[in-house]
């Protein structure tokens, strides 16, 4: 048996197949079969309720400075400028580029920003990196000496 699977269809969504169950032996009239909709996971995209979210890794200096970057969505690559300051686990909002609702809509994508720090630094990286350091004008970890036990 063919089954067409809805737009808008999710992890636990129920389908009805009217009149291709059993037999009722009382009424002769044959039931109904309800599927369960079961999804593999996604390496790159998960659900979070109705929306779908995404991890994208950016460069230091793009979370600092800002950025256009590339991200896909279910529909291919859509730019995302990426606002100067971002924190790492900080999510954007592409609104209508996520998963398709049964009302013929879509819902909202996130992307959840990973700031994700080179492995491997040229000298020329390791120098800039270490004037950044010695010219730093705050702590990020200045409110932490307040806290007591």
């Amino acid at each position: 048996m063919e089954v067409r699977i809805p737009p808008g269809a999710k992890q636990g969504s129920r389908i009805r197949l009217r009149g291709k169950g059993q037999i009722n032996p009382y009424t002769q009239q044959p039931g109904d079969i309800y599927l369960v909709v079961s999804l593999l996971n996604h390496d790159f995209f998960q659900f979070e309720g109705d929306n779908l979210v995404c991890e994208v890794p950016i460069a230091p200096d793009e979370a600092v400075l800002g950025s256009k970057i590339d991200v896909p969505t279910p529909d291919g690559l859509v730019t995302v400028n990426v606002p100067a300051g971002v924190r790492s686990g900080q999510s954007l909002r592409l609104r209508g580029k996520g998963w398709p609702d049964r009302k013929g809509g879509r819902g909202d994508q996130f992307v959840r920003m990973i700031i994700s720090p080179p492995k491997n630094l040229s000298s020329e990286e390791r120098s800039l990196y270490e004037k950044i350091r010695d010219a730093r004008s705050q702590d990020p970890r200045s409110q932490l000496k307040q806290i007591k036990f």
